[in-house]
């Protein structure tokens, strides 16, 4: 049996065992058996540039925001100018509900955390229950949690003490519970290709299925009033069902927008239904004060990637919770025309970073180059003043300067003497599309799909000059420099090129190695290369003789390698889903595993500076201690 099967495996036997005991773990912890020594387990130090808002709910004059990463409090008493004032890192996030003085999130694979937002500026973390699914969505009535727990359907959590959840009762779904609502004595499940579930909660201890109603497309979203409940259906739109008999439930109506209906929710009359659509995206505003005869009352799209997945209606304005894009504000006091009154921008995704004295310079594909000052690790400050936008793929610092490769197949170079203010001081274009930027002394080295490797002189960094290249066809991916060789990790097929550039003017193959699997990211120390080799986790290749290299040790990391970082006698690798994998190379032929830290994204990139890694997890930029 494979690392990997292992470890799925213990991780089934114990999301059973432990599914109705309250969670102890930090978020992030990993299930893995960690090392036993603290100073070598990897821990939560600090994050910034969070992406994917997942849920909104607002209360006064604060958005309650639930990302990927976790909490995420807005202030929204102008809103022409909202402000982030509080972020609590959870690990996980989805679904959120506010009742009292408590946010209740669905946190995906972490379950149910109760946080104390008595204090929106300092909100606190109350309690918390694992739950045996992937959580989606919450919500609060009376002193019970209604949570939409993905496979496992829906799960009553008693919350009287929210210091101590308590499971409650539990219902097992046909599909995948996504949505959730409460009204009087019954639970409504939105649960996917299921359509809609009606459950009995007069016993919250036992909740008993009454109805069901199969909705032509996959049921994400629902809200009930009266004897309807309205559903956000997916590609079908919005569909409303008539519950006047719970036993049997019937759709009496149905609405189709432009998009994918995700989330809905419904005015305070109850007279309009708001609607998030993702993929064409935007907000459509019904009009149902008949429910047999809904129609298009207003529509809003914002300016870029309209991909809506929540909204929360509250007094003259919908507040619109954007996969990509953070949050939206709309003012629909003139439901027929409805307008953008304001915004809370969030970069896409975290890709990379480089780390110059005190600030760390990130970016990705659709977030542009963003800065951040990391005086203090555990307190990263970002510079919510400058966006430098272009799809950003590789970052690097020497002295003054940041170096940037993006998409558009340019390398761009900043001046930071004003590190918190990068002025851009010379684009060039380069063959091919541009990967990853190493700099070495007086010369940067890029890769660059479909064209290879590309050297040039940046003595002045003002004017580059390119100085020599090495035709590499397919992707060149990864890469390293240490002495007289570049070690090129090419992606598509699965190789370590080893190029010698000890004459920049003539770089030449020294030799090569096919790897297991799909080599994405590589970094060399003394006698050998590590490649982050994909789905065939790490490959330790000794590199003393450069013209027939030989794989020495493997390690078969839980996710997908994408990226290898040397530290004295530890590696570590960005594992995609898995976060960060922590390893032993003081053997290298025994490569042995000594910490993780799940991450809520994808690890795809790491920098190391001193005791801390700033990890690209692409929902956000993630420092680890």
């Amino acid at each position: 049996m494979g690392w990997k099967t292992k470890i799925m495996v213990l991780l089934a036997a114990a999301s059973v065992l432990f599914s109705m005991c309250s969670r102890s773990e930090s978020p992030g912890e990993s299930k893995i058996k960690d090392t036993n020594k603290p100073s070598l387990k990897l821990e939560y130090a600090g994050s910034t540039l969070w992406t994917r808002l997942l849920d909104v709910k607002v209360k006064g004059n604060y958005a309650y925001c639930s990302f990927k990463n976790g909490l995420g409090v807005l202030d929204i008493s102008n809103k022409k100018k909202v402000e982030l004032v509080s972020t609590l890192f959870l690990g996980g996030g989805s679904g959120i509900d506010i009742s009292g003085s408590h946010a209740y999130i669905a946190a995906g694979d972490k379950g149910l955390y109760i946080v104390d937002i008595s204090d929106a500026k300092k909100p606190v973390r109350k309690g918390a229950l694992d739950t045996p699914g992937e959580s989606a969505e919450v919500i609060v009535s009376g002193k019970y949690a209604y949570v939409a727990d993905g496979e496992s359907g829906l799960q009553v959590i008693d919350i009287g003490n929210p210091s101590a959840p308590v499971l409650s009762g539990t219902l097992d779904t046909p599909d995948h519970a996504a949505g959730i609502d409460v009204n009087g004595d019954y639970a409504y499940v939105a649960d996917g290709d299921t359509g809609v579930l009606i459950v009995r909660v007069t016993d919250p201890s036992s909740p008993v299925l009454v109805g069901t109603c199969d909705t032509p497309g996959r049921a994400e979203g629902v809200s009930v009033a009266g004897e309807y409940a309205y559903v956000a259906d997916d590609v079908s739109g919005l569909q409303i069902i008539h519950v006047g008999n719970p036993s049997a439930p019937v759709i009496a109506a149905s609405y189709k927008p432009h998009g994918n209906a995700h989330g809905v929710t419904l005015s305070a009359d109850n007279k309009y239904a708001f609607i998030a659509n993702y993929i064409e995206g935007g907000l459509h505003v019904v009009d149902v004060g008949n429910p047999k005869t809904p129609g298009l009352a207003g529509f809003v799209k914002y300016p870029i990637y309209n991909d809506a997945q929540e909204v929360d209606v509250s007094g003259d304005f919908a507040y619109v919770a954007d996969h990509f894009s953070g949050l939206w504000i709309v003012d629909v006091k003139n439901t027929a025309a409805p307008e953008i009154a304001g915004s809370y921008y969030t970069p896409a995704s975290i890709v990379c970073a480089a780390k110059g004295k005190n600030h760390v310079y990130a970016g990705g594909d659709l977030s542009g180059l963003r800065v951040i000052d990391v005086t203090d690790p555990l307190a990263p400050v970002l510079d919510e003043n400058f966006v430098f936008s272009r799809r950003t793929h590789s970052l690097a610092v020497k002295g003054n300067y940041v170096f940037m490769t993006d998409r558009s197949a340019s390398l761009m170079i900043f001046n930071v003497v004003k590190p918190s203010s990068p002025n851009p001081i010379k684009k060039m274009k380069l063959p091919g599309s541009t990967r990853v930027i190493v700099i070495k002394g007086n010369y940067a080295y890029v890769t660059s799909d479909y064209s290879g490797l590309h050297i040039l002189d940046i003595n002045d960094p003002s004017a580059p000059a390119p100085v020599g290249s090495y035709k590499i066809p397919g992707f060149a991916y990864g890469l390293a420099v240490k002495g007289k060789y570049a070690y090129v990790a090419k992606s598509d097929t699965g190789k370590l090129m080893i190029v010698d550039v000890s004459d920049p003017r003539a770089p030449a193959l020294a030799g090569s190695l096919k790897t297991p699997g799909l080599a994405y990211g590589v970094a060399a120390a003394g006698d050998f290369a590590y490649v982050a080799d994909g789905d065939s986790g790490l490959q330790v290749v000794n590199i003393g003789k450069p013209s027939t290299p030989v794989i020495t040790g493997t390690f078969d990391t839980p996710g997908f390698a994408y990226d290898a970082v040397v530290s004295g006698n530890y590696v570590y690798i960005a594992d995609d889903t898995s976060g960060v994998i922590k390893i032993d190379i003081s053997s290298p032929a025994a490569p042995k595993f000594v910490s993780s830290f799940d991450t809520p994204g994808e690890a795809v990139k790491i920098t190391i500076s001193g005791n801390y890694a700033y990890v690209s997890d692409t929902d956000s930029l993630i420092i680890l201690k």
